[in-house]
Formats: C-alpha cells, structure tokens, sequence
C-alpha cells in the first residue's frame, strides 16, 4: 500500500518521542565511538602531513643524504662527498631540537636549531638561503651568535629580536638578525662553524645533503664513498617523514582501539535500546502481522530505525570528531604532547574519505546492534 512505508515511520516516531532519553543515549555512545576514530585518523594524517612539508622544506628535496650516528659525522665528510664523480653538490648540517625560553615566561617551545654553510645551502636546500635585514650586516651570517628564523618562528618572537635557547642545561641568547623561507615547525638557521662552536660540536657534522650530478645513481655514490663511520647510514628524501610515521604508529593504534571499543560498546547500547522497544511494541508488531505486514517488513521497520540512528550518529560523530581533531591540533600539537613530530599546531587536514568511512564505521556499528532484535521482530506470531 502506498500509505504502509509513513504508517510505519509514524510507529517509529512514537517509540523514539515516548523514549527520548534512552535513543539519545544510543546516539550518542555510536557517536562518540565515531568522533574517536576519526578524531585520530585527521591528527595523524595532518601531523604527518605538516612534517613532511617541513621536511621538503627544509631539505629542497635531497637526492641523498648521510646521516651520522649518536658521535655525527667527521668534520671532512662534507668535502669528501663533494669530491666524488657522482655528486654535484655536498652540504653540511647541524641539527639539533632546542626549548626556547620565551621573553614573557610563557611556556617553552620547541625549536630546530639548524646550521648550514651559506655558500653552499642554494645548490641544495634555497629554503634555507638567508636572508638578512636591511639593519644587518651582510656577513651577519657568518657570525657568531647570529640567526635566521622562519615564519613559524618569527610569529612566536613577535617584536623581540633575541632567541633564547636552553642548550645544555643553560640559556643562550642570539640575535635575530634576518629570517629564511623554509617554512613547517620552528626554525632558526645559523653558520654551520657557529652552531658548532654554540653546541660544543667542534669537527663533528649531524648530517650532509647530496644533489648528484645528472645521470650519477645513490648507489654510485654509496659505492664511491666507501664504507661509513659508526652509526652513519644513508637517507633518501622521504625516509624521515616513514621514521616519524612508525614512531607514532604506538599511540594511534592504541587510541584507534579505543575507539573501537567505543563503537562496540555503541553497538551494545544500540542493542539494549532496540530489544527493549521490540519488546514494548509486541503486540503493535503482531497486530501488524494480522494486517498483512510479514516477517520482512517488521524486518525492515526494525533495520530502518537503527540505520537512522546510525546515520544521525555518524554525522554527530563527524562534527564532534573534527571538532576533537582541530583542538587537539591547536592545544597538543600533533603529537598530543609527546614531542614525537617536532612540530606545534599544524594545520587541520580535512578528508572527505575520512569522513565518510568513519559515518559508516557508526552506522555499521548501529545495524549491528538492531540484528538480532530485527531478527526477533520477524519471529514474532501474527495476533489471533
């Protein structure tokens, strides 16, 4: 009949007026389980995303890099590499993860400390060329005790023109005397012989960044190089971005199994929540029954309002868990405060694909805990 589908629909519209509390209760547990799952899925992907952007930054995409052990890298690493046929350019780093002591006593921030050789940073990383203030002096930066920061941290200075690090165990001020292009976390760049001497890393190198000559292959110059100093190995451009994915990979699969949980126990909810109301409406479903409704449409009144309280959840869960993501981007960082990216408040990376898995992940979660009550609602005898 024409008039079957809305007579139902008004029978469900009775259940959920007469019991509002009890259906917001299942909402609002699939919900939560919802805005868990991709709550942590938009945090990863969005940490992960600002990292290698800073990365790709930083580098202007390497060809190879060397990277040295817990002792770095002889201080001729970089002239050795620049020697050989398959290389075009060798440029060598210092980097190093620092706090800086704001001025106005507020929190501590983390800051990269990066130092580079000036004559040499264009060939490989432009990001990183420096670019000194019209009151500077043009050799400022091969001077001690200058820096170059990048956007991200010139926001965090604001007016002040002095960068306070804490480097082993006591506060060191340098002066600001330009800023750099390379944008992601916070960055200061300064002379590669001044972060040495400021870190007390004399002759020693924390890595060195190849462009190879056209043509010449990573393995060609590995094979060149010959074997590496202890605790060395080479790089390619993406491998760091991969090490910060494993890193994390601990804290997202235990909250992705959190959520999880919260879905089941959603379900359980959504189960208890539809059983009672069959049981209530037993006799409405049987005199149903008695009007020509058979076992598959009760079947399908059942599935129909626990698809709708999946749906309505799902999108909740949606909202709630952008919402959950964009805080905990702002507040924690996309390490949640555990210092594992390096990097504070990237931007929110929104996905649609996400999105739309999670809504599902909640309605699948609501159909799941209506089966057997659905199940039971076709069982039932027509009234006689």
């Amino acid at each position: 009949m024409p008039t079957e589908r809305p007579r139902l629909w008004r029978l469900s519209w009775a259940e959920w007026r007469a019991h509002p509390w009890r259906q917001l209760a299942a909402l609002l547990s699939v919900a939560l389980g919802v805005a868990l799952a991709l709550a942590v899925h938009l945090i990863n992907e969005s940490a992960l995303a600002e990292f290698s952007a800073a990365v790709r930054s930083a580098n202007g995409e390497p060809d190879l890099r060397l990277l040295g052990g817990a002792s770095g890298l002889p201080d001729d690493s970089a002239a050795r590499l620049a020697a050989l046929a398959p290389v075009q350019a060798a440029h060598p780093r210092i980097e190093r993860s620092l706090l800086m002591l704001p001025a106005d006593g507020s929190r501590p921030r983390t800051v990269d400390l990066l130092g580079i050789d000036a004559l040499s940073v264009a060939a490989v990383a432009p990001g990183l060329l420096p670019r000194p203030d019209d009151s500077a002096d043009r050799l400022a930066m091969l001077r001690p005790g200058q820096v170059f920061v990048n956007p991200a941290l010139l926001k965090l200075l604001g007016s002040a023109k002095e960068l306070r690090l804490l480097v082993g165990g006591r506060a060191q001020a340098f002066a600001v005397a330009g800023t750099v292009a390379a944008g992601g976390a916070p960055l200061a760049v300064m002379d590669v012989a001044a972060a040495q001497a400021a870190l007390g890393l004399d002759g020693t190198l924390s890595a060195v960044d190849l462009r190879l000559a056209p043509g010449a292959t990573a393995a060609a110059v590995r094979q060149a190089y010959g074997p590496l100093p202890a605790g060395a190995r080479w790089a390619a451009a993406d491998d760091e971005a991969q090490q910060v994915s494993n890193l994390s990979r601990a804290y997202r699969v235990n909250l992705t199994v959190l959520a999880l949980v919260a879905l089941v126990v959603g379900g359980f909810l959504v189960f208890s929540v539809v059983s009672l109301a069959v049981a209530q409406r037993t006799p409405s479903l049987a005199l149903l029954g008695v009007l020509g409704l058979d076992a598959a449409g009760r079947r399908r009144l059942v599935w129909g309002e626990c698809a709708l309280l999946g749906a309505l959840a799902g999108v909740l869960g949606v909202a709630l868990g952008t919402g959950l993501a964009a805080a905990a981007l702002h507040w924690l960082a996309g390490d949640l405060g555990s210092g594992v990216f390096g990097v504070s408040a990237p931007t929110l990376r929104w996905s649609p694909g996400a999105a739309a898995v999670a809504w599902a992940a909640g309605v699948v979660a609501a159909l799941a805990g209506g089966a057997w009550p659905a199940a039971r609602a076709a069982r039932l005898a027509p009234a006689q």
